[in-house]
């Protein structure tokens, strides 16, 4: 067989495929609901479905495909959005089938990666020199993989898969052209350059973890020539240095997303339990970032089994130690996690490199050029008995765990004791490779809770109706109904809306809107900030149209459209978006005050820097404290979920707000959570990876026809209420006496805001968008420094008399990130024409610089000429070229 030669696919693999396709999509079938969507209820469709729904939306009203600001979230950096695919393939192609709902686009895309991907992993092997057998076996726990449940769910956690084995297939190529002749000048590998740009434009917070998997399959596939040229460090440099140029240029050409993202995260922090430093130095026991876990690549026992077996086999021993180390100790977690936290899905990417070794493992378990070792197949055993003992609750996993571990133990010992029981040993491996894997995927996935494809929690109102009555479209327009679902929608492309779900999002106003104006935490986390009434919130973010349902309407909204207990309201009293302040107080005056007498103040005056507010004024504050019964919130059972409604001591009229507030003690592992007329309060367990840290439950209650009762209901768990207060407040007083109108134009380009303004004595000019870096604002066409108002706006001094406003926002990074991308883009385009005009002349020269160099057969001590062309380097292809045989030795003259 000549060394240059690769197996071509032949139909027997082509059915193979095809089979493997089939056995995805019926489990696919199996595990889908009729009539739901291949989609989660939870991340799926309100972050990825509805963030990508927004992205085209926004595309259509603004033409922009990198836009710089965002109307979610109060006002937020797009890049902070980033993560959920900006310039993702199926996002980019939404934008070209507007007919096409982006939920059907992303679920047809989810599938095809997953067909990709088996197609890709079986290629790969194949070429490797792999029998179809072996390969087989490793495209059906690929597909019977249980990180693919994060397909419909946290898809960027998986989407990246192909693409990392598409690096591995390019990493192959170059180490065989290196090894057949190796090369006299670096130059980019165009297939690494572009599998790694798609794997950051799919999931670039996995890049690192994908980066750490390539290079240590490059190291092993090119161990041999890193031996041979360790010693000599000029050819050593330049084996690595193609590799490290393409994937440099590859992160090069991001840079128009990366950088400005980049910056975007570092200027907001994240509310993650601090990882304690004993966590991080030990080890997993349980071995879930390599075993059936959804949150790490979810394989079967067999593939640790083969790791084991590769470690005793010497080619791959160096290989199958590392991968070990990364699947066992928690640093590695911890430092491809970027440090945030100890969790095994950061070693998803080194799926590909796993079945590898699996099907290697098989194959010469199978050609019996290895043997089976019982004592290893028993120490497979351990993570799966603490997984039992001590990690898993379900029954009947624990039964298919331990199937697992019994199959794998007679596996091994068929072939180690009983030899020639060969038909044993193969139905041992059938239900390793094939029916338990499938049986635990389908036990996982079928517990997912996706989303009714007819779901219409959307469509009580059409666009065209909404936007009708919407006739203020830079006013807010929140929703009330399921807040944790329709936090990220949005009605048209340029809407302003108070509420987002982001794993970005801007930390000063999170901590505004949960701190400060004390709104409500219904989630384990702070991550998502979510809509509930709030009239502190309502009025000084501007939220002037609300969608909620009629039972839940807020007193001060008036109804204008109604549909099944459904409403469209509007409250014209609001703050506009943007306006000037003569009110003012300075920041360290209202830290002084206390819960709730802040918050009155808050809607009365403009809070601004301490070195600025020489006219300040003071506020006395309306609230009234109100007597609740000490058993108001007493239950009779914490075993189980208590709904009651328990009568108020004295009733709330229409034109009152009653404000309550008590404090939760609580240690356990679960969430608990109390909820008071539709408003619910969740304090996160002590097993939550973002805890919210709500130790304190407060609600703002108002209704239309007042408050006689309150509707409570209480999760079960063994919790405390203790400092129950209540106060009242007028809902006269929310009307801030200082504002000055800004008369708002038409914005183009960066602009978000640009009129004209007339002060009648100095103040400040304020707006609802949460502060952050990159605003410009101009007062008469000159440019002022952008201060913090209200604890976390965009806001600035404006003087006495008529000015012309113009208030823009450029996301950090984003030009820079567009120069470098623009100039690898060009670096990478001259490289590719100077080598293409580099090849002609090398092919022109061949006809004049012929170069003969003999060898001579050490059997027949005959000399024999070959042909070489100009390169001084011998390579086996020249071999092929001339008929020569690769093992004699000669020399050349």
């Amino acid at each position: 067989m000549n060394l240059n030669q690769k197996p071509k696919l032949t139909r027997r693999s082509l059915l193979c495929i095809l089979f493997l396709f089939g056995a995805a999509s019926l489990l696919i079938l199996l595990t889908l609901p009729s009539g739901s969507m291949y989609g989660s209820q939870t991340d799926w469709y309100c972050q990825h479905v509805t963030l990508a729904d927004y992205m085209r939306k926004h595309f259509y009203a603004t033409g922009q495909l990198l836009p710089d600001f965002s109307g979610l979230g109060g006002g937020t950096n797009f890049f902070a959005l980033s993560y959920y695919g900006m310039l993702r393939p199926d996002v980019l192609l939404s934008y070209f089938l507007p007919d096409i709902s982006v939920a059907a686009i992303i679920q047809g895309y989810a599938v095809f990666e997953i067909f990709l991907g088996i197609f890709l992993l079986y290629y790969w092997l194949y070429k490797k020199g792999l029998t179809d057998t072996s390969c087989f076996c490793a495209g059906f726990l690929y597909l019977c993989a249980n990180c693919l449940f994060q397909a419909h769910r946290q898809i960027m956690f998986v989407n990246y898969l192909p693409f990392v084995i598409l690096t591995l297939i390019a990493i192959d190529q170059q180490a065989e052209s290196m090894i057949n002749s190796f090369p006299q000048k670096t130059r980019t590998n165009m297939g690494i350059v572009f599998s790694y740009l798609m794997i950051l434009f799919h999931s670039f917070y996995f890049f690192p973890a994908c980066f750490a998997s390539c290079t240590l399959y490059y190291w092993f596939s090119t161990q041999s020539l890193c031996k041979v040229y360790s010693k000599v460090p000029r050819r050593f440099i330049k084996l690595w240095s193609g590799y490290i140029l393409s994937t440099a240029a590859a992160v090069c050409l991001s840079m128009a997303v990366l950088l400005p993202t980049g910056l975007a995260i570092l200027e907001n922090k994240k509310d993650v339990a601090p990882t304690p430093l004993y966590k991080i130095l030990t080890v997993n026991p349980t071995m879930d970032s390599l075993l059936y876990s959804v949150y790490g690549c979810g394989l079967t026992l067999i593939c640790l089994y083969a790791i084991l077996l590769s470690i005793r086999r010497k080619s791959t021993r160096s290989f199958a130690c590392i991968l070990l180390c990364f699947l066992f100790f928690n640093i590695f977690y911890w430092i491809l996690n970027g440090t945030l936290y100890v969790r095994p899905k950061s070693l998803i990417p080194f799926m590909p490199l796993i079945l590898y070794l699996t099907a290697l493992t098989l194959e010469e378990l199978k050609a019996r050029r290895i043997r089976h070792s019982l004592p290893l197949a028993l120490c497979c055993l351990i993570p799966v008995i603490i997984q039992i003992l001590f990690v898993s609750h379900d029954n009947q996993f624990k039964i298919l765990m331990a199937l697992d571990g019994l199959c794998l133990v007679l596996f091994s010992a068929s072939g180690s004791i009983c030899k020639k029981r060969k038909l044993l040993a193969q139905g041992l491996a059938f239900l390793l490779i094939l029916v338990l894997p499938a049986k635990i995927y389908l036990n996982k996935s079928g517990r997912e809770e996706y989303v009714s494809a007819t779901d219409d929690s959307r469509s009580t109102f059409s666009d065209s109706q909404i936007l009708k009555l919407c006739k203020d479209s830079q006013a807010r327009m929140d929703t009330l109904e399921r807040p944790y679902t329709n936090s990220n929608y949005m009605v048209w492309g340029t809407q302003n809306r108070s509420s987002i779900y982001s794993s970005v999002s801007n930390s000063t106003y999170n901590q505004f809107y949960y701190d400060t104006l004390r709104n409500s935490i219904s989630n384990r986390n702070r991550v998502a900030v979510t809509m509930h009434s709030n009239p502190f919130q309502e009025y000084l973010m501007g939220v002037r149209y609300i969608q909620t349902t009629k039972e839940q309407l807020p007193a001060g909204y008036r109804i204008k459209a109604e549909k099944n207990g459904h409403v469209l309201a509007e409250n014209d009293q609001v703050l506009p978006l943007a306006y000037g302040s003569t009110s003012l107080i300075s920041e360290a005056s209202f830290d002084r005050l206390t819960y709730p007498q802040n918050l009155d103040t808050l809607v009365n005056r403009t809070i601004v820097p301490d070195s600025v507010a020489s006219n300040s004024s003071a506020y006395q504050s309306q609230m009234k404290p109100y007597a609740l019964p000490e058993n108001f919130f007493a239950r009779k059972s914490t075993k189980k979920q208590i709904s009651i409604t328990r009568n108020l001591p004295k009733n709330i009229s229409a034109s009152q707000l009653l404000l309550v507030s008590f404090d939760v003690v609580y240690d356990g592992a679960s969430d608990i959570s109390v909820s008071i007329n539709g408003i619910k309060n969740c304090l996160s367990g002590s097993n939550a990876p973002y805890p919210n840290q709500n130790n304190t439950f407060t609600y703002m209650l108002s209704s239309e026809k007042g408050l006689s009762n309150l509707d409570l209901v209480f999760s079960k768990g063994n919790y405390k209420i203790t400092n129950i207060t209540a106060y009242t407040l007028p809902l006269s007083t929310f009307h801030h006496p200082g504002i000055v109108t800004f008369h708002n134009q038409g914005t183009k380009g960066s602009e978000l805001l640009k009129g004209t303004i007339s002060m009648d004595q100095d103040g400040y000019f304020v707006t609802s968008f949460a502060y952050a870096k990159g605003y410009q604002a101009f007062i008469d066409g000159k440019e002022i420094p952008v201060q913090t108002v209200n604890k976390a706006f965009a806001g600035f001094p404006l003087k006495k008399g008529a000015h012309e406003i113009q208030l823009k926002f450029h996301a950090p990074g984003k030009r820079a990130g567009l120069l470098i991308s623009l100039i690898a883009s060009c670096g990478l385009l001259f490289e590719s024409l100077a080598y293409s005009i580099l090849a002609i002349r090398h092919k022109k020269r061949i006809l004049h610089r012929i170069r003969v160099v003999t060898f001579t057969d050490p059997i027949s001590g005959k000399s024999r000429a070959f042909i070489k062309t100009n390169s001084p380097r011998i390579s086996r292809a020249d071999f092929k070229m001339n008929g020569g045989n690769p093992s004699l030795t000669g020399k050349s003259d």
